[in-house]
């Protein structure tokens, strides 16, 4: 039954309908289901003194059709280097895997397992640093018990430190701790994330054997 109102509760967000002032101008520049959003579209979520979890879903033309959402009071779970369980939600980052090779370079210069060293880097963005945390996905009905493939986006900042936002589908695969997948043909699941994987093997974040 939890579930089953988690997936009502998402599916029946309200369609979003934007009017033409600044604010709706805003929103509209970072509605793309693959592009970064600035910080200003993520700002537009924020609560004083609660975080937040916005999860938009876009059809196959590329068209926002839903959004939810709520404030976040639990922390976010973090399964590994591309699993996320964000307010009930099982997020997988997507088109990456998990830990390319079983042990990295982290923090340039220490030997980490690529579990922890994704834990300890996630757990400080989601849960000690975000003020927003926006998930997109081109999967408008999830099938039950089945995580969500997602690009997930927080924003960070605040208190005097400029807003900014972190990517974490690619600080996955720069920092060594997630490769992009590929399909049975071998063309790139993310194509997007090329550069950052190829940056991240020239700096030596992987095999650290």
């Amino acid at each position: 039954m939890a579930a089953m109102r988690q997936q009502l509760k998402v599916i029946g967000c309200a369609l979003i309908s934007l009017a033409g002032d600044a604010t709706a101008v805003t929103m509209a520049q970072g509605e793309n289901p693959y592009g970064e959003p600035p910080p200003e579209y993520l700002r537009q979520f924020v609560e004083q003194g609660a975080k937040a979890f916005v999860l938009e879903r876009f059809d196959a033309e590329g068209n926002l059709v839903a959004r939810s959402v709520e404030k976040l009071n639990e922390s976010v779970e973090i399964d590994g280097p591309v699993e996320r369980n964000i307010a009930g939600q099982r997020i997988s980052l997507r088109g990456l895997t998990a830990c390319p090779t079983e042990n990295v370079v982290y923090n340039r210069v220490q030997t980490w397992r690529c579990t922890d060293a994704a834990r300890d880097y996630a757990e400080t963005v989601y849960n000690r640093r975000a003020k927003v945390i926006l998930c997109k996905t081109l999967v408008l009905t999830p099938a039950e018990n089945e995580a969500i493939p997602a690009s997930c986006f927080v924003l960070v900042g605040g208190d005097g430190e400029p807003f900014k936002t972190v990517n974490d589908d690619d600080s996955m695969v720069f920092l060594g701790l997630a490769s992009i997948g590929r399909t049975q043909d071998g063309r790139s699941r993310r194509p997007d994330l090329e550069a950052s994987q190829s940056l991240s093997r020239s700096m030596g974040f992987q095999n650290a054997d």
